[in-house]
Formats: structure tokens, C-alpha cells, sequence
């Protein structure tokens, strides 16, 4: 539903953004704390998130927010090698990563263990391990990207309880891998926003160009496929996996001459 997207997104968007103020407050209040946040320098954040995955002996939790794909990419292996050795991984990965062909190809071949679950709202780069160390990059983007080194237990705790949130209103990357073209076409697209937006089946058919009768097939097919046991379910479900997102506008045709 129209309405419920807006909540899911809503409020991983609220939690996000209460993370961000958590860390702002913890650097100011511990500033001259070393052990508990440490500032690195731009060329640091990689290798020493890779040190934290390394370093994890129960669990990892993983925020990608698919804006800076090289820093993150070398990620993926250390991720791989952690699940190998039984860590639990868990990452969450905006939308746009269904994009990144190469780095979705390099989770699959390096990482095949880490759970993998999508997000529409925008994230902040991070990694804790074991709730006892984490990294933490800053929304910049760019060579001069800050990093943060945490340990701070109340903050870690914080970020772990809203990565929980965050989680739970997610969905995972195999259901959208699952989706057939079909689902995932502009036609369902379409049939998806007028189911969302409460329209009647006789409005909806009417605007889409197509008898009720049709209408109400594809619904339930495509209910059926995103595993959904009713309408409001499929919306839901639909929103999740990033399918109510605005159509495309068509660009304009250059004039010939």
C-alpha cells in the first residue's frame, strides 16, 4: 500500500537518522577518549574495517549504502572468509547495489555464506563485530571520506538495536533475486502502483487499458509470486523489494533536423 511504503521507509529513515545524531553525540561527548572513538585518516577506513571483519568470532553486521563501491567492494572478501569460519554475517545493502553487477558477482563468488537483505532508505556505511568494535564512514563522499573507530559499549549497543529495526523492515536479496521478469516488468509496475493506491479494480483496469477480468489475473499472479497471501500483503512485500519506486519519466526526443 501507498500508505504503508511510506511508513517502511519512514521509519528506517527515522532510525538511520537517529544513528547518525547517536555517533555525532558520542564524538562530541568523547572526544579526547582515543580508546572509545578514534578518528582515521581517509585512506585508513577500508583496511582497518577489513581488520574488524577479520577480528569478528560470532557476529558481523554489515550497512552499505551503495554510494562508494570501491572503498566497500574489498569488503566482500573478508566478509566471505568470516562466514566460512562460522561468524554470522549479516549485511544490509541499499537498493541501488542491485545495480552494481560486479559487486553482486563478487558476493556471490567470495561471500556465498553472508545473509544479504535490501533496504530503500538511504544508509550510512558501517561494520560491528561481536557489539564490541566497529567502523563507521562518514555520508561524504570522495578521497576525504571520514572514518570512525568505535567503542564506545552504549553507542554500539544503540546501532545495534536499530540495525535490528532496520532489518526486520527489510527484505532479502534471494525473494528479489527469485522475482521473474514479469513481476519485475513495467507492466506488474504499473499494476503494483494502482494496487497501492487503493484504486477500485474497475478504475485500476479502466487507466491500465485493460478489461477488470485481466486485471484481477495478473494481481493474483503477482501476489502469488512475491508469496503474499492477500492484497495488502503484496503491497507490503512489494515495497520491500524496492517495486513501488516512480516509473521513469521518458526523456524528451530530440527534435530531427
Amino acid at each position: 500500500m501507498s500508505v504503508t511504503d511510506e511508513l517502511v521507509s519512514g521509519e528506517i529513515e527515522r532510525m538511520l537518522l537517529e544513528a547518525r545524531r547517536l555517533v555525532e553525540s558520542a564524538v562530541d561527548r568523547h572526544r579526547n577518549e582515543g580508546r572509545l572513538l578514534t578518528a582515521l585518516e581517509p585512506d585508513e577506513g577500508t583496511e582497518t574495517a577489513e581488520q574488524v571483519v577479520d577480528s569478528a568470532t560470532c557476529s558481523l553486521i554489515v550497512v552499505l549504502s551503495g554510494h562508494h563501491g570501491e572503498e566497500t567492494t574489498p569488503l566482500v572478501a573478508a566478509l566471505g572468509r568470516a562466514a566460512a569460519r562460522g561468524v554470522e554475517v549479516r549485511l544490509l545493502a541499499r537498493l541501488a547495489l542491485l545495480e552494481d553487477r560486479l559487486f553482486l558477482e563478487r558476493l556471490d563468488k567470495y561471500a556465498p555464506g553472508v545473509q544479504v537483505r535490501l533496504a530503500g532508505a538511504a544508509l550510512q556505511d558501517m561494520v560491528l563485530a561481536d557489539g564490541l568494535v566497529g567502523v563507521m564512514w562518514s555520508r561524504a563522499s570522495g578521497p576525504s571520506r571520514e572514518a570512525l573507530v568505535m567503542r564506545a559499549p552504549t553507542l554500539l549497543r544503540h546501532l545495534r538495536t536499530l540495525f535490528a529495526a532496520s532489518w526486520s523492515g527489510s527484505a532479502p536479496l534471494a525473494d528479489r533475486r527469485r522475482l521473474s521478469g514479469r513481476t519485475l516488468g513495467e507492466a506488474a509496475r504499473r499494476i503494483l502502483l494502482a494496487l497501492s493506491s487503493g484504486r477500485t479494480d474497475e478504475v485500476a483496469a479502466r487507466e491500465l487499458g485493460m478489461s477488470v477480468r485481466t486485471y484481477r489475473r495478473n494481481v493474483a499472479e503477482i501476489t502469488r509470486e512475491l508469496g503474499a497471501i492477500s492484497r495488502f500483503q503484496a503491497g507490503v512485500r512489494a515495497a520491500e523489494l524496492g517495486l513501488l519506486a516512480p516509473l521513469p519519466a521518458a526523456r524528451p526526443q530530440r527534435a530531427a533536423g
